[in-house]
């Protein structure tokens, strides 16, 4: 974020983006919407039932709203990514163990990799290898690209090695799912800490969050370090769920989700925000991809900036109804101490319940974006550009926090949700 407004503000885009994909085109017609002033809707960052209901009447009441999904998308998608609350009830069915061999082999894979003195950020396939456990692996990697869209690898116990160490086996594991890795922020953090942070109250966590993707990943991968005393739950659900319900009762909204006007704020930087659909209907596949918290901000501690659009009534109708719609159709897996959970993040939404941390009992997951080249869906032009700003940009460093970063003895969590 920019904090000093008497200096320049930082670009969004680094040079060689902004050459190859010609992003200073968008300038223009962003001055001329400044200079527009409009009405926007009343939402904010936690989801208002009442004022959702209340919307969604008077726009149905005002009529004159499409009745078919939009021209060559489909009325209804098919397929194992179409699944709601009750189909999965026994959870090995969507996570993985693993066995005492399998750990054998991690640490064997572990002394490989230290013998070759090689830093944590060149952990892949070839310098981490798991000949058996690998195969395991790719099960995992197909279920979360071509399956359900999600799986959990299960049996780590992060008290039993060093954190460097640790770190290396899970970064190890990931890469078999997806290898590249991609910056999370301005800043170009690898490894985001989601934890409380020494700068927040309590009350940012006394309440369910509202359902997101993480904007710019194929492939979101959390480890759980550790657990809060109470709730905390990562919770997901399928946007291609959401969809079907969408196109069979208000196929006028998922207009309003393709439409390539949703303002997304980049938070001080330049261009202050940029423009683009949150659903996509692209080489036979749904993508959804959007933050929230960049389409209206996050109070107190993320205001939206001033000046730049809202949303419009139809823009926070459609957005709360992907909510509402997701919490029907949610599954809630079990969570463990070392968890690693794997989530396309182009076809799946997630939350977080809320939670209360105690002591030394606090809830703290670290956040990789991965993308794998051969498994990840094809993507509309617009969703090129954010892949490439995360995943090949390099006019940004790369910093690898292996723990939370701490400033003036308050713990931090470098970078947004979804930056």
């Amino acid at each position: 974020m920019a904090s000093n407004t008497s200096e320049a503000p930082e670009a969004y885009y680094s040079q060689g983006l902004r050459a190859r994909f010609q992003t200073d085109g968008i300038r223009a017609e962003q001055a001329a919407l400044a200079a527009k002033a409009e009405a926007y809707a009343d939402i904010a960052y936690e989801v208002d039932e009442t004022k959702y209901l209340a919307r969604s009447e008077a726009r149905v009441k005002a009529g004159g709203l499409p009745t078919s999904v939009p021209a060559g998308w489909p009325t209804a998608l098919k397929g194992p990514l179409v699944w709601t609350s009750n189909d999965f009830p026994e959870e090995n069915e969507y996570v993985y163990t693993l066995t005492n061999d399998d750990k054998a082999e991690l640490l064997e894979a572990l002394k490989h990799f230290k013998e070759h003195g090689l830093d944590g950020n060149k952990v892949s396939k070839e310098t981490f290898p798991l000949p058996k456990l690998g195969k395991e692996l790719d099960k995992v990697c197909q279920d979360v690209y071509e399956g359900r869209g999600f799986s959990i690898v299960r049996g780590l116990k992060p008290e039993d090695y060093e954190l460097e160490d640790l770190t290396v086996i899970y970064l190890g594991i990931s890469s078999y799912v997806a290898e590249r890795r991609g910056k999370q922020d301005q800043r170009g953090s690898m490894l985001i800490h989601v934890i409380k942070r020494g700068d927040q109250t309590d009350d940012q966590y006394s309440e369910d969050k509202p359902f997101h993707t993480d904007t710019v990943t194929d492939c979101l991968c959390l480890f759980t370090q550790s657990l809060a005393e109470v709730g905390g739950r990562s919770v997901v659900a399928s946007a291609w769920t959401v969809y079907n319900e969408l196109a069979a009762t208000r196929p006028d909204l998922i207009h309003t989700l393709a439409a390539p006007d949703w303002p997304f704020d980049t938070y001080g930087r330049e261009p202050p925000y940029y423009k683009r659909a949150l659903q996509y209907w692209h080489q036979d596949k749904l993508i959804t991809s959007f933050s929230r918290r960049l389409l209206v901000g996050h109070l107190p501690f993320e205001p939206r900036t001033p000046g730049i659009p809202g949303l419009t009534e139809a823009q926070a109708e459609a957005l709360d109804a992907v909510h509402f719609i997701a919490r029907k159709h949610e599954i809630k897996p079990r969570m463990e101490k070392g968890d690693l959970r794997f989530i396309n993040n182009m076809a799946l939404l997630h939350r977080r319940e809320a939670f209360e941390n105690s002591g030394d009992t606090k809830r703290h997951l670290v956040r990789i974006w991965l993308n794998n080249e051969d498994m990840c869906w094809k993507l509309p032009a617009p969703l090129q550009l954010a892949w490439a700003r995360v995943f090949d940009d390099e006019g940004r460093g790369e910093h690898w926090d292996i723990a939370p970063v701490v400033q003036n003895g308050k713990i931090m969590r470098i970078g947004g949700s979804c930056d």
